[in-house]
């Protein structure tokens, strides 16, 4: 991206009145265009004189003075050569050096020749004439002036001194007005070059905004946005992007080669336009995402944009609702199962205090009274999902919390030394959640790993580890065990709910689990340790 000429980089054409200011690389590139017409006319006056090759005018009135003077303007060409290349002199004063002795050697010259009748003077038009394109404003009008008071000045000295047979007092006169008039309309040529200068100034600077206005948008747009070709090679992407697809799209790869899903999904969009947008299914490590295409017109090649629009809090609000149904059932199933459930627990614990039942019937009892109380822990479960709020999130020092937390599981299963192993990165400070869901997931994943992860309970081992993750830059925590993992059929229906391999357990932990982290908008997923046993991830959003 190209930003606009800042004012530093402009120069003052004229040191006094009303000079112009042109950017500095144009003033200097036209002042070495000059240079190099003053080098090739110095360079003609003195070859020319000293082979006795060029028009016999030059020198006929005196032929020391012409040579002189040639050799003295072809040494002060070189020699200006090194304040042309390294200007140690500012643009102004150059300008002016270069001019008003353009004007000065030049009438020499041309007094030299036979005077103004010789012709060369025209020669001090095109100095007047790049004076008023160099520098512009009343430094113009000076320069005429000059070339006028030389001119005239000449005549009037040929005159008295009587060194040519004739005088030209008219023929200096026109030329002396053809010396303003070139300066006046330098002077508005100038003023509109400065003015063209000005509105292209303006509109870079506004067409500069636009652009980092544009990027600014871009990179911060929450829907992911990549812009390819009709060779799917990647021309524009922004963060977003590489978040949703958890992949570091960079610019002039292939979208085939770095997301094949997608690349399928535009190519089917390519044989049905109508059908503009797809669904990519979300994944352990990216969300559900919505991908939308379109065609630009406006680009030289053909070109194709496709935006990607995170879903997962479309589904939140969905799970929302679906849990705020599932809690009204639930209040209701409440109401009509715990009072029954009530009445056949206590019958049962009355019947068991009679001395007439026998030991057999006793059996019976045992087991109406541990199914009964199954049942009550699932109906406290579903009350427990059924009374989720929205989720409250707030900022928490994950290594504080934690230390808090291994202390309160300790003691919430009366063990002397607490079995959990905490690792937190340094690169994880915080993280956005709220805390009672938290407490929860965290617990449940915990006490999961104590009852069902220890290959030998005697010597139970949790590891809880924090850091980001290095893909989709995402904050991640880890609860490992050391037990026999789960096997991959049963792994892929832990989160479902009522799903269970335990007698005593009641199949709604992980799916509680999983939805109160679906509301802090998180992702819990499992995974097989590769050392062995389990490890479950909470994968949370940085903001």
């Amino acid at each position: 991206m190209h930003s606009a000429p800042k004012q530093s980089e402009f120069v003052k054409t004229c040191p006094f009145g009303s000079g112009f200011y042109l950017p500095a690389e144009q003033a200097w590139r036209t002042l070495k265009v000059f240079h190099a017409y003053q080098m090739v006319l110095s360079l003609a006056f003195f070859g020319l004189f000293i082979s006795h090759t060029g028009p016999s005018i030059f020198g006929q009135s005196n032929a020391t003075l012409f040579q002189s003077v040639s050799l003295t303007y072809l040494a002060f060409i070189f020699f200006s050569t090194v304040f042309i290349r390294k200007p140690y002199i500012p643009y102004a004063r150059q300008v002016q050096l270069k001019i008003i002795s353009d004007i000065l050697l030049l009438t020499l010259l041309m007094h030299a020749s036979g005077g103004i009748t010789s012709g060369l003077g025209i020669l001090l038009a095109v100095s007047i004439a790049a004076g008023g394109l160099l520098a512009g404003g009343q430094c113009a009008l000076v320069f005429a002036a000059i070339a006028t008071f030389a001119v005239l000045g000449e005549q009037v000295y040929a005159d008295i001194g009587d060194v040519f047979a004739k005088t030209a007092y008219m023929y200096a006169g026109v030329l002396s007005a053809s010396f303003f008039t070139i300066a006046i309309l330098a002077l508005v040529l100038a003023k509109r070059v400065e003015t063209s200068e000005q509105l292209a100034l303006e509109q870079s600077r506004e067409i500069d905004d636009l652009i980092q206005l544009n990027d600014y948008i871009i990179k911060h747009l929450q829907s992911g946005i990549i812009v390819i070709d009709q060779y799917q090679t990647i021309r524009l992407t922004n963060q977003a992007a590489n978040t949703l697809l958890g992949l570091k799209l960079t610019t002039g790869a292939s979208l085939s080669d770095i997301s094949t899903e997608s690349s399928q999904l535009f190519k089917r969009w390519l044989r049905s336009p109508n059908e503009n947008s797809a669904i990519l299914a979300a994944s352990s490590n990216t969300p559900r995402i919505k991908l939308h295409f379109n065609q630009l017109d406006t680009f030289t090649y053909s070109a194709y944009i496709i935006f990607l629009d995170d879903l997962s809090s479309l589904d939140q609000q969905i799970q929302q609702g679906k849990l705020a149904s599932l809690g009204r059932l639930t209040a209701s199933i409440a109401h009509e199962i715990r009072n029954p459930l009530g009445a056949i627990s206590h019958a049962g614990e009355l019947l068991s205090e009679s001395p007439s039942i026998e030991k057999e019937d006793r059996r019976l009892l045992d087991i109406i009274h541990n199914h009964t109380g199954r049942v009550n822990s699932i109906v406290k479960s579903i009350l427990q999902l059924s009374k989720q709020e929205d989720s409250h999130i707030e900022n928490i020092r994950l290594s504080n919390w934690l230390t808090e937390f291994d202390e309160q599981f300790k003691e919430q299963f009366g063990l002397t030394e607490s079995p959990i192993v905490i690792k937190v990165s340094h690169k994880i400070n915080h993280i956005q959640f709220d805390k009672n869901h938290l407490k929860q997931i965290i617990d449940n994943l915990c006490s999961n790993a104590l009852k069902y992860g220890q290959r030998n309970p005697s010597q139970p081992f949790i590891e809880i580890r924090c850091g980001i993750n290095k893909a989709t830059q995402r904050n991640f925590i880890c609860i490992t065990d050391n037990g026999t993992g789960i096997e991959e059929t049963i792994a892929l229906q832990i989160f479902e709910p009522f799903f269970t391999t335990s007698s005593s357990g009641t199949g709604l932990g992980l799916y509680i689990s999983s939805q109160l982290a679906e509301l802090n908008h998180a992702k819990l997923i499992y995974s097989v340790n590769a050392a062995g046993g389990s490890t479950f991830t909470l994968l949370i959003n940085n903001t």
